[in-house]
């Protein structure tokens, strides 16, 4: 894999690259699919999880554009996502085997901060529509492990409405007293979630600081009350919904308590005048969760492929058995 590309200039993005960024990863979605999703609102939202001047890095060509861009979703130097683009109109210069490398490195370079004998990996989501991706990350050593979905549906009419199970009522998030038990309802619920290894209470607060945090669209199934058994944590960008997070704990799974959550919170963008919801999945959920979303009248919109290289052997804090 390239690491220095004759000609281009490699640099850390800035606030003021924030345009052009979003045209180039736009440039991006037309060539897979034809369609594009990316905004403005949606990378300045990415962008305040990362140290740009870290986590991030940009390609400008030679007559100056930004031919490519990549950057990187850190879970504990564990599993370490790497999300790159090349704009179509710079393939074949070496830029995707050039951010390749680059996000290797990173992860490389941060061994040392995992967790003693635990298994690193790097991994890249690729649009199943993009072969070219594919047989670059192949040819480098990467492997296709598991499909992630995109899922959308269109709030044209009132959702049907939530029947909660017995016993178990929602509340929306209070910001100075719900942090702590949210993050352990999530972490808990996802511990059956493949390739996810246990993230931070110093991670999850920086949700509740994004601009595009509103506690009222936080929604925490309780039972009489008290424990919280399931959640759905939501925003707007831009127009559009998208679901962050809906889970349930495994005491309180299969008694509809996740179609619950959903049309609670379809209800609530349909309010707010939202028409488009969307939201990613693990293709292979042990939870069924794809299923449960196409219920709630969810579409697949997009697939990815998951490929990924283990840079350092161990215990694999992502792998899940949904045994107890």
């Amino acid at each position: 894999m390239k690491k220095h590309l004759t000609g281009y200039a490699t640099r850390a993005p800035s606030r003021e690259d924030a345009d052009a960024v979003v045209a180039l990863i736009v440039a991006c979605q037309l060539a897979d699919t034809g369609e594009a999703n990316m905004s403005l609102e949606e990378l300045i939202d990415d962008w305040h999880d990362l140290d740009l001047a870290e986590e991030a890095v940009v390609v400008a060509a030679p007559d100056g554009r930004i031919a490519g861009y990549a950057d990187v979703v850190n879970r504990s130097y564990v599993a370490v996502s790497v999300y790159g683009y090349v704009h179509p109109d710079y393939q074949q210069q070496g830029i995707g085997s050039f951010l390749v490398g680059w996000g290797e490195r990173w992860t490389r370079d941060r061994v040392n901060q995992a967790p003693e004998n635990v298994r690193v990996v790097a991994q890249h989501y690729v649009n199943a529509a993009n072969s070219r991706a594919q047989r670059l990350l192949q040819a480098a050593g990467y492997a296709p492990v598991r499909g992630v979905y995109v899922m959308e549906t269109e709030l044209d009419e009132a959702p049907p409405a939530p029947r909660w199970p017995a016993g178990i009522s929602v509340d929306t998030f209070v910001p100075g007293r719900d942090e702590r038990a949210t993050y352990e309802a999530v972490e808990d619920a996802f511990r059956d979630l493949w390739g996810r290894p246990r993230d931070t209470f110093e991670s999850f607060l920086q949700e509740t600081q994004k601009e595009s945090f509103d506690p009222s669209l936080w929604f925490l199934a309780r039972e009489d009350g008290g424990e919280i058994c399931g959640v759905a944590l939501c925003k707007v960008l831009g127009d559009e919904g998208w679901v962050d997070v809906v889970g349930v704990r495994r005491p309180w799974r299969k008694c509809g308590l996740g179609l619950a959550l959903l049309r609670h919170a379809f209800a609530a963008y349909h309010r707010r005048g939202v028409r488009k919801v969307g939201l990613s999945v693990d293709a292979e959920s042990i939870t069924g969760a794809p299923r449960l979303y196409g219920r709630a009248g969810m579409r697949v919109k997009e697939s990815y492929v998951i490929h990924l290289k283990e840079l350092r052997p161990g215990v694999d804090l992502g792998a899940r058995s949904g045994s107890d």
